[in-house]
């Protein structure tokens, strides 16, 4: 474990940490398709198949709403996203992935896999399953009102 000099002694310093790491991973995959981490955690939490509301977006890319809603509008400017009205509340509207869209999520798939295939090889697969379920424990821990952390 790093020093308090370091930067990294708590779990948050940890953490960040970490997802900085992973994002390096997956950063020349990003620019070159001209996406940030934002956008990208976005665009992997939609379907082209099925449509969601922002609000949902929100909530699964853990983004505060008028992010989300900044981060959308750009997607669907390249026409990776689609914006319809629901079938059963024409004021609400539902997003998702473009087939273009569906293209680059799949390319940039290959790549976080092969990242994860990587870190897997370092790990082990007994601690990379391990490091999964404490992330996921974690992520998932009801903060102290009984709720589960997400963002506004």
């Amino acid at each position: 474990m790093a020093t308090i000099l370091g930067g990294i002694s708590t779990l948050h310093g940890v953490l960040r940490a970490a997802e900085r790491s992973w994002l390096r991973h997956l950063e020349a995959a990003l620019c070159a398709r001209r996406l940030t981490a934002d956008q990208w955690c976005m665009l992997s939490n939609l379907s082209p198949e099925l449509g969601i509301t922002m609000s949902e977006l929100a909530v699964r890319a853990q983004l505060p709403p008028s992010s989300a809603t900044r981060h959308a509008d750009h997607l669907a400017e390249r026409g990776l996203i689609f914006r319809i009205a629901a079938a059963d509340d024409r004021r609400r509207i539902l997003i998702g992935l473009s087939r273009r869209g569906a293209e680059l999520v799949e390319e940039v798939r290959v790549e976080e896999e092969r990242a994860e295939a990587e870190l897997r090889g370092r790990l082990g697969g007994d601690d990379y399953l391990e490091l999964l379920r404490l992330l996921e424990r974690v992520a998932l821990e009801p903060v102290a009102d009984g709720r589960v952390s997400v963002p506004d």
